[in-house]
């Protein structure tokens, strides 16, 4: 058997308090005479005889409750197959998945905020002496040493979304790659995330086998998101003033179905389209949205939906062209035919040009 920290076994040395008030904690008898005391010694023999033995049993029970209580705090152990790492610095990495969808909400308020609270429940089961490393989808240069666990719950809640998104292995080989400059002691690495698809990538993941590592997921709430998957125009050419007509293609990528989501079209800052549509759950949908008004000169358009709390994916940009005139060039070999120029050469949107 060992101790966890053996210099609690000096507080063995206050045996002596409850072995002190045993010697010294005597009775004083006070003298009364009697005629006749031959039944009253034997009375008091017997007294005496039980007295002891109570006394005694009470010191051992004193002793045994000082015993335990520094046994408590000495923590002894039975040492196992990782006895060679008791007592010593563990070195800890924990990294926390930051990506977009990490905004999902959940029953903690988002996977974010789940996996803040995860970490630092991670932290708190650890010793006060460990080293911990923080490490999220930015790879910053900050997070790249070991701190107290104090600090460690400082950079957890100062954890913002990023734009990044690395895949499984890379953040795996980072966490090693540090870990092993703590050449003593046990090494843990810790990976919490909700593990989209694209994280695993194409090739299996390589690990030390040295290194304990726990893959934490966080599942979120099932909510609708939807989605513009695609845009198209109908016409191949724009003309100014002239209607125009943009398939849509949806896509509800959630497992309930998204009812009445609103869609709006804007065309250089101004609304053209507004609507609301109901997708079936995992369903694909297509809508015909039309539209007029437009200048000469490219066209910034945007689609936008409002399928909340899930915001990263409500906004499509596209742009286009609208041209003030074609130009059209007519290859006629010297014979003029009347058909292309009745059908070209008498709009003014078309700039015609004769060839021979």
């Amino acid at each position: 058997m060992h101790f966890l920290y053996p210099a609690f076994l000096f507080a063995l040395l206050t045996f002596a308090i409850p072995v002190l008030i045993h010697l010294f904690n005597f009775r004083r008898y006070q003298k009364v005479y009697f005629s006749n005391v031959q039944f009253l010694k034997e009375i008091q023999e017997q007294q005496s005889s039980r007295k002891n033995l109570k006394e005694r049993l009470i010191l051992a029970s004193r002793l045994l409750a000082v015993t335990f209580l520094v046994l408590a705090f000495a923590k002894p152990y039975i040492p196992g197959q990782n006895s060679a790492n008791a007592g010593k610095q563990q070195a800890v990495s924990i990294f926390v998945d930051n990506s977009y969808s990490m905004q999902t909400p959940n029953s903690e308020g988002s996977l974010l905020d789940g996996a803040k609270r995860r970490a630092k429940e991670i932290a708190s089961a650890y010793s006060i002496n460990d080293s911990f490393q923080l490490l999220t989808q930015d790879f910053e240069g900050k997070h790249q040493r070991f701190v107290n666990r104090d600090e460690f719950n400082d950079a957890v809640d100062a954890i913002k979304i990023s734009p990044q998104s690395r895949l499984l292995q890379q953040i795996i080989s980072r966490q090693q790659s540090l870990l092993n400059m703590h050449k003593e002691g046990a090494r843990s690495l810790y990976v919490i995330s909700d593990f989209q698809k694209n994280m695993a990538g194409s090739q299996s993941v390589k690990a030390d086998t040295g290194q304990h590592i726990s893959l934490v997921q966080l599942k979120a709430s099932t909510l609708p998101n939807v989605a513009v998957d695609s845009v198209a125009l109908l016409s191949a050419i724009h003309r100014p003033g002239e209607s125009e007509k943009l398939v849509v293609r949806l896509h509800n990528y959630a497992g309930e179905t998204a009812e009445k989501i609103p869609l709006k079209l804007l065309v250089n800052g101004a609304q053209k389209a507004l609507g609301s549509y109901t997708i079936k759950a995992r369903a694909v949908q297509y809508d015909t949205i039309t539209f007029s008004g437009l200048q000469a000169g490219w066209q910034r358009a945007e689609i936008s939906l409002q399928d909340n709390p899930v915001t990263f994916d409500n906004q499509f940009y596209f742009s286009f062209n609208v041209r003030q005139q074609m130009p059209v060039l007519l290859i006629d070999g010297g014979y003029a035919e009347p058909l292309f120029k009745c059908c070209f050469c008498r709009r003014s949107f078309f700039q015609c040009q004769a060839c021979t």
